[in-house]
């Protein structure tokens, strides 16, 4: 019948659309029911509608879409030989999603990144609910062919949410610390979020808040960065996803590391949901800057 199609379509979006309106009412309800609320709750939870729509559409793409971005702007590149045309070379990074999530998640991120000029950048795909352990072995044989094609010695790596807990399983247990220069996480749960209870598989297990609430210490030679923002629906308390003692109101915060440089990063918002990490212009900058940036970073002011 002429007329199925077009109403399997609009089935489809309309169900879509409210799966996505719940979710997200549904999980900005449950992280901040009690009082006091953030601010800038209601902005963030329309940035993570924003954001949903905008990034999960593309979920079924994976296997076609969003496996490398190619750095395409020496101006902003800072290094190379601009006139003889000679590319910049950098440290390949890593974009490493989250849990139930794939690479998909890169495409406004990545892209913009490569615009700047960082990169290469590579996706890589990995199936969460067999947990960290398993991603971050994954993670391992990726980076190892990855300098070898590249002809490097060491990657960063920006990872989302539970992404950073696989690329800190892999630095800080198998051995990466030795091929990763800089770790940039966002919205990463470092001590936990309370979803885990309902997590599927080994990452329930993952996610979960350990009993330990200490800061985390980064191998030496590696630079940990976390943004994070107060309004995470995802991360609850959203305050696990802080690396440093002692973040500031909104903005940027360094701890000195062993070694005498600054090796904790934070970087806090107050008005970004979880996804709207991800297309957030003012994430993107403190990306780039930081993979734009020398191994020892400048000390706070």
């Amino acid at each position: 019948m002429p007329g199925v199609l077009p109403s399997l379509v609009l089935l489809v979006v309309a169900a879509f659309v409210a799966g996505i309106t719940g979710f997200n009412l549904l999980t900005f309800a449950v992280a901040f029911r009690r009082r006091p609320r953030p601010p800038r709750v209601v902005v963030a939870f329309v940035r993570e509608m924003l954001a949903s729509f905008a990034l999960i559409p593309f979920w079924p793409l994976f296997a076609l879409i969003g496996a490398r971005y190619e750095a395409r702007s020496f101006e902003e590149a800072g290094r190379g030989d601009r006139e003889a045309g000679e590319a910049p070379r950098r440290p390949p990074v890593v974009l490493l999603h989250g849990y139930l999530m794939n690479r998909t998640n890169w495409l406004w991120l990545g892209w913009v990144l490569a615009r700047r000029g960082i990169g290469p950048l590579v996706g890589l795909s990995y199936l969460t609910v067999q947990g960290t352990p398993w991603g971050a072995r994954r993670l391992g044989r990726f980076v190892e062919a990855l300098c070898q094609r590249e002809g490097v010695e060491r990657v960063d790596i920006v990872a989302h949410s539970m992404g950073g807990l696989v690329a800190r399983h892999y630095i800080e247990q198998l051995g990466g610390a030795a091929r990763v220069r800089r770790l940039i996480t966002i919205a990463t749960p470092h001590r936990g979020t309370a979803w885990a209870k309902v997590a599927l598989g080994k990452a329930r297990v993952d996610l979960a808040p350990p009993v330990s609430e200490s800061h985390c210490a980064p191998p030496d030679g590696v630079l940990y960065t976390s943004i994070w923002s107060r309004c995470d629906n995802m991360v609850v308390p959203p305050e696990s996803a802080q690396l440093t003692p002692r973040p500031p109101e909104e903005g940027e915060a360094h701890a000195a590391g062993a070694g005498g440089g600054d090796q904790l990063d934070d970087v806090v918002f107050d008005d970004l949901g979880h996804l709207s990490l991800l297309i957030s212009p003012r994430v993107a900058d403190a990306v780039a800057t930081r993979l734009a940036a020398p191994l020892s970073p400048p000390r706070a002011s």
